[in-house]
């Protein structure tokens, strides 16, 4: 016969069982905001548990000073040169007359050393820190003060490595020829097919920063980022820091004017890229998750800025 002490036990393991039901029926609820492992699955993140890496990565970006920013982004513009370096010495060296299965084999490359190197691409920023902005959890203010500094930076860098492949001995003839040839081809590019071809190339890359944080190990990273950057470059979508270092380069080798370079390419790409990673990646991924906005993984960003503080700034730590 039982002991009135075996029920109360049995009904406290039950309780305790209900509530450990409870607690993994909304994972989300017990995120520290960038797991390091899926709830449910050790090698599966859930929606929810991307989405909170993603924020954590975005309240890092938005409070890191200018100086961190700047140099990280510069870095990351000279990575990208390699990327230029890769397609022009394999197109030439596969034969091909512009770059496409064979002369883009390393075009990844750049991309790789900035995501495991963790440098500032513009890009990369058209989603995780737009993630935050659109909870009302940082300011538009402190999102184009990020923006801002990384494009810089990275156009720094890129002019700088173009500019060095330009003017010292780094190609030999045939693969000058290819680069300018390369240059110009994206230089004689119309304004409105730039601009369109920019739009996906941005979806490309800020899907690949979301899958990036879905991933564990570094070998599903890089595979993520080749494949994808892979197929932006076969599919000939421009990507604004990599497609500028091409015409950077075109200009210091040629009479192509500089300064017009900005407005008439470099402009609408990075326009493109802009709307294509903040629309349809970002928005998306924010409207779908728009039911978990009273999750508890929100509360160590603070409360919800009003509409004035939202825009300029002002009394939120993210304006600091």
């Amino acid at each position: 016969m039982d002991r009135p002490e075996d029920d109360i036990v049995r009904n406290e393991n039950r309780q305790s069982e209900k509530e450990e039901a409870m607690r993994r029926s909304d994972p989300d609820d017990e995120l520290e905001n960038a797991p390091d492992k899926g709830e449910t699955l050790a090698d599966y993140f859930s929606f929810e548990e991307v989405f909170a890496r993603v924020l954590s990565s975005a309240d890092h970006e938005l409070h890191v000073t200018n100086r961190y920013l700047f140099w990280s982004g510069l870095g990351a513009g000279g990575a990208i040169g390699l990327t230029f370096l890769a397609r022009v010495i394999f197109t030439e060296a596969s034969g091909e007359a512009e770059p496409g299965l064979l002369g883009n084999l390393l075009y990844p490359v750049g991309f790789l050393i900035i995501v495991l190197g963790r440098y500032q691409l513009f890009t990369e920023n058209t989603l995780t820190p737009v993630v935050l902005v659109l909870t009302k959890l940082a300011s538009i203010v402190n999102l184009l003060r990020l923006w801002g500094v990384v494009l810089v930076a990275n156009l720094v860098g890129a002019i700088g490595v173009a500019a060095l492949v330009a003017y010292f001995d780094v190609l030999d003839p045939e693969r000058v020829a290819k680069g300018i040839e390369i240059g110009r081809h994206a230089y004689e590019t119309g304004w409105y097919t730039l601009f369109s071809k920019s739009v996906i190339a941005g979806w490309i890359v800020a899907a690949m920063v979301w899958l990036i944080h879905a991933s564990r190990d570094t070998i599903s990273k890089i595979v993520i980022v080749y494949i994808l950057m892979y197929f932006l470059a076969v599919c000939g979508f421009y990507h604004v820091v990599t497609s500028s270092v091409e015409v950077f380069y075109l200009s210091f080798r040629t009479d192509v004017p500089f300064l017009p370079l900005f407005p008439q390419f470099v402009l609408p790409v990075l326009l493109g890229n802009t709307i294509g990673g903040v629309t349809f990646v970002a928005v998306l991924n924010y409207a779908q998750f728009a039911e978990h906005k009273d999750s508890l993984m929100f509360e160590r960003y603070g409360e919800r800025m009003s509409l004035k503080d939202w825009v300029f700034g002002k009394g939120s730590k993210a304006a600091r």
